[in-house]
C-alpha cells in the first residue's frame, strides 16, 4: 500500500477513535487496531502520536472549509440580486452546513476533542487559534463573495461580521452532538441569518460616512 494511502488510512480511523473515545482514548495501538495495521506501518507513516494529531487538525480545517466554500458557492448559482439573494445564499449554505453536521456527526465530535486537546497540549497549543483564524479569513472571504454574486454590500468589515457565523456554526454543531435536533439547528440558522440581514446595503453605499466603521 503506498505511503500516501496509509496516511489516509490512519486519518479516518483516528477520526473514528477520537469520536467514539476522546483523544486520551486514541492510542497508537487503539487506531492501528482500528485501521487494521501494525505499530511499525503507524510509525512509517507518522514519526510520533502528536503529528498524527496535527495533521488531523489539518485535515479537519481543510474539510471543514471545502465545505464551507461548496455550500456558498452552490449558493450562488442563480440567485437573484439585493438583499433577497443575500438572504437566500446564507439560508442555503447554514442549511447545507447542517445536512452536514447530521451526515457525519462523529468527524464534528472528534474535531472538538482535537480543538479542546490542543489547547491543552504543549507543541500543540496554537493549533485551535489556528484553525479558527483560517476559519474567520474563510468565511469573511465568502461573505465578500455572496456580496459581489448578489450586488451589495455590508455595512461593516466581513472580518468583524464572521465570528457571528462561526460562533451559530459552532453552537449548531454543539446543540446537534447534544440533543439531535434539526429544528433547533434550524432556528439558530435563521437568528444569525436574521442578524446579517441587518448588515447588508446595496453597493454603491458601501463607501458612506455612516456605513463605515470609526477608527479607534
Amino acid at each position: 500500500m503506498p505511503v500516501e494511502e496509509r496516511r489516509e488510512l490512519l486519518l479516518e480511523s483516528a477520526f473514528r477513535v477520537i469520536a467514539r473515545h476522546g483523544v486520551d482514548g486514541a492510542t497508537t495501538r487503539a487506531i492501528c487496531a482500528e485501521a487494521g495495521v501494525t505499530l511499525s506501518t503507524f510509525h512509517y507513516v507518522f514519526a510520533t502520536r502528536d503529528e498524527l494529531l496535527a495533521a488531523l487538525v489539518e485535515r479537519g480545517t481543510e474539510k471543514e472549509l471545502t465545505a464551507v466554500g461548496a455550500a456558498l458557492g452552490e449558493g450562488t448559482q442563480n440567485i437573484s440580486h439585493g438583499r433577497t439573494g443575500v438572504v437566500t445564499i446564507l439560508r442555503t449554505a447554514l442549511s447545507a452546513y447542517i445536512d452536514g453536521v447530521e451526515a457525519d456527526p462523529d468527524r464534528e465530535q472528534a474535531m472538538i476533542s482535537l480543538n479542546q486537546y490542543a489547547r491543552q497540549t504543549d507543541g500543540l497549543s496554537d493549533l485551535g487559534a489556528q484553525m479558527y483564524l483560517r476559519y474567520y479569513a474563510a468565511i469573511a472571504e465568502a461573505l465578500d463573495g455572496v456580496a459581489a454574486a448578489t450586488g451589495t454590500g455590508w455595512n461593516r468589515p466581513t472580518t468583524e461580521l464572521a465570528p457571528l457565523v462561526l460562533a451559530a456554526t459552532d453552537g449548531i454543531t454543539l446543540s446537534y452532538l447534544n440533543i439531535g435536533d434539526r429544528a433547533v439547528c434550524d432556528l439558530v440558522a435563521d437568528a444569525v441569518v436574521t442578524t446579517l440581514s441587518t448588515h447588508i446595503v446595496d453597493a454603491e453605499d458601501t463607501d458612506r460616512p455612516e456605513n463605515t466603521p470609526e477608527k479607534a
